[in-house]
């Protein structure tokens, strides 16, 4: 078995027995969807519906869980947690000892100490694995980022804009990270209206490069005019939020033509 280490990303631990209803009014996915042998995929939002985090979720009991974020905003959500959580029953640590790995093989005699669950983006993303026991990194993380970008599955806010972007626009509900039957939580109105009124007005593909794609947040340009931007990229590959109109025009990176491989 092969391990991918996701060193970018971190475990944020809630304990109490308000946690499960705590989380539902804080997150865009039902939480009534979590048992002990899943994970839920999730995001926060600001009260404007901007995406702040997205999140794995884990129950290792009714009162005890695990949220898989970006360690770079870990803090900042740790916080804001902190402070909505007014009198519930629930405390949040900081698990830097947890380290995330991923693996495209099914795992196999696991030792007792790696928690594993199937990645809920996508089977062919694999599983999550997490331990406290440094694993050995087998593969490096860019055949990790080939895959998903290949997926069309965005990475946090390497692909999202931190309280800019909004995660219809990033495939979310394709994701299975929405539910739109669930009761309140911050940033609820926005993305109903942008669901069910069909707003958005970019989406994600992605593109191919006969060269090295450019830096991140590159401008796409077509005639001239900027309609999209380079999110991350790997190899020949990127993640790109292009304007709707502009799908199937001809668009251009710092002169090299871009081909679109696959959208949403």
């Amino acid at each position: 078995m092969s391990f991918i280490p996701l060193t970018h990303r971190t475990i944020i631990e809630l304990k109490g027995d308000d946690s499960i209803s705590f989380l539902q009014g804080q997150t865009t996915n039902d939480m009534g969807r979590l048992t002990r042998d899943t994970c839920l995929y999730t995001a926060f939002l600001n009260p404007q519906g901007k995406f702040m985090n997205d999140a794995f979720i884990l129950m290792k009991a009714a009162d005890h869980l695990w949220l898989d974020v970006e360690t770079d905003y870990a803090i900042p959500l740790l916080k804001r947690l902190t402070l909505y959580k007014l009198r519930s029953k629930i405390t949040l640590q900081l698990r830097i000892d947890i380290g995330v790995y991923a693996c495209f093989e099914k795992p196999k005699d696991v030792s007792s100490e790696i928690i594993d669950v199937a990645d809920p983006r996508s089977i062919e993303m694999g599983w999550r694995l997490y331990t406290t026991t440094p694993q050995s990194a087998d593969i490096p993380i860019s055949v990790y980022d080939e895959k998903r970008i290949s997926l069309l599955i965005p990475d946090g806010a390497r692909d999202i804009p931190y309280e800019r972007g909004f995660i219809m626009e990033y495939g979310f509900d394709r994701l299975g990270a929405i539910d739109f039957q669930k009761g309140c939580y911050v940033g609820q109105e926005l993305t109903a209206r942008m669901h069910y009124r069909k707003l958005g007005k970019r989406q994600l593909a992605c593109v191919v490069f006969d060269g090295t794609p450019p830096d991140r947040n590159t401008d796409i340009m077509q005639d001239g005019v900027s309609v999209g931007t380079i999110r991350s990229t790997c190899g020949h590959l990127a993640l790109a939020h292009i304007r709707t109109e502009a799908i199937g025009q001809k668009l251009m990176v710092d002169g090299q033509l871009i081909h679109i491989q696959k959208i949403i």
